[in-house]
């Protein structure tokens, strides 16, 4: 135990430089409610609501309704900057692994307010689009976005 506390203190002290993967939050929000992955997760409420339709099931269906609008109004105060990205960083967490090592980052943060000069921060925006399946169009809606401050 001893050991593995002096190299982590060792590696701590080291001046080494930490590559963070950093992304454009207002692009990857376009890029997740424009995939396939929200579109499964689309299809599969409005098969729910149209079942409990079918069952008369009025209490399920106005769930369903709402849960709808909320989502609606989430996406668009997630594209604006005036909410938290949480449920897709939630839902992008499996793809992580794969674009830190794709990108060759030690992490990926949404955040990044200070780093000092030992840290070289990545944008990995694009490996997540590559994961989430952009098209062209989201791309060009994304391409146009990062121009903007």
């Amino acid at each position: 135990m001893k050991m593995i506390w002096l190299g982590l203190i060792a590696c701590l002290l080291s001046a080494q430089t930490v590559r963070v993967g950093t992304f454009h939050k207002a692009s990857v929000a376009v890029a997740y409610y424009r995939s396939p992955l929200w579109a499964e997760t689309m299809k599969s409420q409005m098969a729910a609501m149209q079942a409990a339709k079918r069952a008369h099931d009025t209490q399920k269906a106005k769930e369903l309704e709402d849960w709808g609008g909320k989502h609606q109004e989430l996406a668009h105060q997630q594209l604006t900057g005036e909410a938290p990205i949480t449920n897709i960083l939630e839902a992008l967490a499996p793809a992580f692994p794969e674009i830190a090592q794709r990108a060759h980052v030690a992490m990926v943060v949404a955040d990044l307010p200070y780093a000092d000069a030992s840290v070289q921060t990545v944008d990995v925006t694009d490996f997540i689009l590559d994961w989430l399946k952009a098209d062209e169009a989201t791309r060009k809606i994304v391409q146009e976005l990062r121009k903007k401050p």
